[in-house]
């Protein structure tokens, strides 16, 4: 703590979120929100904002918030620089892109709050150890370096070079792109001088830009350079609670690990990244939690019985496949009393499905319905459920909902839109960052017991310390 207590008296951030929107007005109030839900630093670009007005109020903002004023990416637009220099004058950070030739920057831009820059783009290929020299013969306070990350090895490129460069306390790096969220959220364990994501509000100002909550409920700023991690995989990843759910429990236990988010289209990609990375262990979501089976070296009896993984944790001679799902489900329904011969009905066909099925058979009748009614059926036939078409869900009696499908996750979207609720519960296996899913409030204002979907993270928790011990289920 006491490296970055430096960092941050010395450089911008540590942590910087981005307001990217058309008005300065809008711009203060998501930086104002930043500010208080724990960003050290605002930015707010120049070449978001919809006019010179607004531009105008952005740059006198200096003298009010902790600012970073920035402009263009690839090159500072004649019309930008008055700017960049009026909130310089008024104790703000301003980036500037860096120009390979020597740059002329004008008198008033402070050096000792100046940032050079360069954004790398999809598929450009640039020599990093060269653009450090070059940017540190600037004589600028800190030198940027985004390269785009074409896949999850540009994580493991993007610390090698922090490690190498990072000590100085002058080099602000992290990748772009869809793989490179851990970039960002590893960057200042690394040696970056700051990281950056989206102010509240906003939508990220670049590729791979998290959200600030997201961010920080990664405890950016409690990960060492060697510090043991468990990842989250999945693709895409939206924003999701269990981050700060899981680091609250690591450090409530007294545990060295800490959670991070890893979006992945590849587990085999994945696999190479997590050993250097010192990935202890893993929850699994859409789509691999099938694919975690078939890479694994060993498997649990529950896990092999559901055919789907939704925690991988490495041992001697390759990872370990298990699940919690059914423990969860089993956990979040415990002590319900309903008619005999309960029907439950569950919407999806996936790994989740598959899990929550077996936890749930022994209660009643369970049927399976998913829009790949195929899918469904071979899932139903191997567990002995019954099957329902997707289009006929509204029209069926059952107890217990169960919504084992991402709907709800992102979008709005409602499994069960349109139509009166005919049971008695529901048990909603989506879990966001903050609120009810659609489904859980459509519910909820017709009448129906709500189970917590949250209490499938605790069991999936307790699992996690249990199998870290080298027990299998």
């Amino acid at each position: 703590m006491a490296k970055i207590e430096k960092r941050m008296r010395k450089g911008p951030g540590p942590i910087i979120a981005t307001a990217y929107l058309p008005t300065a007005e809008a711009a203060e109030m998501a930086a104002r929100l930043a500010l208080a839900g724990g960003a050290s630093r605002a930015e707010i670009r120049l070449d978001a904002l919809a006019s010179e007005e607004e531009r105008l109020k952005a740059a006198e903002l200096s003298s009010r918030i902790p600012l970073l004023l920035s402009g263009d990416r690839i090159r500072t637009r004649p019309e930008e620089w008055r700017h960049l220099e009026r909130a310089s004058e008024l104790g703000a950070w301003v980036d500037v892109p860096f120009q390979g030739a020597p740059q002329e920057l004008p008198s008033r831009i402070n050096l000792s709050r100046l940032i050079l820059s360069w954004h790398g783009k999809k598929g450009e290929k640039a020599d990093l150890h060269a653009l450090i020299a070059a940017m540190r013969e600037r004589k600028a306070a800190a030198c940027k370096l985004v390269p785009f990350a074409e896949d999850e090895r540009a994580v493991l490129d993007a610390r090698d070079v922090l490690l190498r460069y990072g000590k100085r306390d002058d080099l602000i790096l992290f990748a772009s792109g869809a793989a490179s969220v851990a970039s960002r959220l590893l960057a200042i364990a690394w040696g970056s001088l700051a990281t950056y994501a989206s102010a509240p509000g906003c939508a990220p100002a670049g590729e791979g830009q998290p959200p600030l909550g997201l961010l920080l409920s990664c405890a950016p700023l409690e990960i060492g350079p060697s510090s043991p991690l468990i990842a989250l995989l999945g693709w895409p990843l939206a924003y999701s609670r269990t981050p700060s759910f899981f680091n609250r429990w690591l450090k409530e236990a007294g545990r060295p690990e800490r959670y991070i988010i890893f979006p992945t289209e590849s587990l085999e990609r994945f696999e190479p990244v997590a050993a250097k990375l010192n990935i202890s262990g893993a929850a699994v979501t859409i789509p691999h939690k099938e694919g975690a089976i078939k890479r694994a070296a060993f498997v649990s009896r529950l896990a092999g019985a559901v055919g789907a993984a939704n925690t991988l944790l490495s041992r001697d001679g390759g990872w370990m496949a298990a699940n919690t799902d059914a423990f969860g489900v089993r956990s979040a329904v415990r002590g319900w009393t309903a008619p005999p011969n309960r029907c439950v009905l569950i919407l999806g066909a996936g790994g989740a499905a598959a899990a929550a099925a077996m936890a749930l058979r022994s209660i009643g009748r369970v049927a399976i319905c998913a829009r790949d009614h195929a899918k469904a059926a071979r899932l139903a036939s191997r567990l002995g459920c019954e099957t329902l078409p997707w289009n006929e869900r509204s029209k069926a009696r059952w107890d217990l909902l169960v919504n084992a499908t991402p709907l709800g996750t992102i979008g709005g979207e409602c499994p069960m839109s349109g139509v009166r609720l005919a049971g008695k519960a529901l048990l909603d296996m989506v879990v966001l960052p903050e609120g009810e899913t659609p489904l859980v409030e459509k519910a909820r204002r017709e009448g129906l017991r709500i189970f917590p979907a949250e209490v499938m993270l605790m069991a999936q928790a307790a699992r996690l310390e249990y199998n870290s011990r080298g027990a299998e289920r």
